[in-house]
């Protein structure tokens, strides 16, 4: 069968219209770099917006004489305020230890748990796959959502791997999977300039990991960030946008095909 024709009988889903959307980070800064501007305009829309953060922040820090739990709390508050401005309902920290050492399988059964309570209908994660990443926080961040999703539709699974949840409700195993940090884009959301800007407003709330005296690394950042935006804005006639690769459930088991679309 052609390419095209699976195209049209399989098609990349839109990100736009799904009502709730769980946003998965590795760190308590990386959902608003990746994918802040569409966490805002799926809450602007109406949608249930959660976010899950993996590390605790710990090692966001140069300075080896950092008062690690002092950070810890710091990045924290720094998530919830950012999570707050983009109209996100609900912050769930996870606790890994950032920068330590921890099981993607671990993480996965924790991601399962909350997937089968929440229920969502999309799911955005890192690109566990991005040629360049090197960071192993991502990299188990992007693994373990791929794992939990396979995990939390499936009763036996949970079962077998002792994740609690609710057994007199039917467990939810089509989710659509966004990946943000990705390299292979195959949908754009487009952003007004208003909405990019809530994202840069978000990304600043991190102040320990992005102070505003720290000049060239933060002006680095938003001019990449912006250089970025306008170039995905381009490709769907809109100031602003932002990639992501996107499979909807069909694509996320044996469909070698969706590389090709």
């Amino acid at each position: 069968m052609g390419v095209p024709i699976l195209k049209m009988l399989a098609p990349i889903p839109k990100i736009e219209g799904h009502k709730n959307a769980v946003f998965v980070g590795p760190h308590p800064d990386d959902i608003e770099v990746g994918a802040g501007g569409t966490a805002a305009k799926l809450a602007a829309s109406g949608a249930a917006v959660t976010f899950v953060v993996c590390t605790d922040g710990g090692a966001g820090a140069m300075t080896a004489s950092t008062d690690m739990a002092a950070l810890i709390a710091t990045r924290r508050s720094e998530a919830i305020k950012s999570a707050r401005l983009l109209g996100a309902k609900d912050v769930v920290f996870l606790d890994f230890p950032d920068g330590g050492e921890y099981a993607a399988w671990d993480l996965a059964k924790r991601l399962a748990e909350l997937f089968a309570r929440i229920s969502p209908d999309i799911v955005f994660a890192p690109d566990a796959r991005l040629p360049s990443e090197i960071h192993p926080d991502h990299v188990k961040c992007g693994e373990a959502v791929n794992t939990a999703l396979v995990m939390s539709g499936f009763p036996l699974v949970m079962k077998r791997n002792g994740i609690p949840f609710d057994e007199t409700v039917p467990l939810e195993p089509r989710k659509t999977l966004c990946l943000y940090y990705t390299h292979r884009t195959n949908r754009i959301v487009g952003l007004t300039k208003a909405q990019f800007s809530l994202k840069l407003d978000a990304v600043a709330c991190h102040e320990s990991q992005f102070p505003a005296g720290a000049r060239d690394e933060t002006r680095l950042l938003k001019s990449y960030l912006a250089l970025r935006g306008r170039r995905f804005g381009v490709r769907v006639f809109q100031r602003f946008g932002e990639g992501f690769c996107v499979f909807a459930p069909l694509h996320q088991h044996a469909f070698p095909e969706i590389q090709q679309y």
